[in-house]
């Protein structure tokens, strides 16, 4: 297994990919603790995974208040989004395909 730095959290999961428990575990062990019990807005978008009732309930718990992004609205809310990380991830994408074709992924996903 590689090593990361300590203050770097990597997670799997099996399916791969975001859903409400590991959204629960980022902010029981991510963001709850940096927050410090400070009334925070917490935008997200329209992922099923932010919306459930566990997730809801871990948010008003802890004085988090979630904004719901609607669709289509990214690029107005989250400007970060469109003008870095999106740019960054294209060119992630082209630095990662030379050294990812002798592996078994059927694309290269960053997300």
């Amino acid at each position: 297994m590689r090593e990361y730095d300590p203050q770097v959290v990597v997670k799997f999961n099996p399916p791969a990919y975001a859903n409400s428990g590991n959204m629960v575990e980022w902010l029981q062990e991510q963001l709850i603790p940096v927050l410090e019990r400070c009334p925070t807005l917490l935008a997200v978008d329209l992922f099923a995974g932010h919306r459930t009732e566990e997730l809801l309930n871990t948010m008003k718990a802890n004085d988090i208040t979630v904004s719901v992004i609607p669709a289509g609205c990214t690029s107005f809310v989250q400007p970060l989004d469109v003008s870095i990380n999106r740019p960054f991830k294209e060119l992630l994408r082209v630095f990662i395909l030379p050294y990812s074709s002798g592996l078994r992924f059927c694309s290269v996903l960053v997300v």
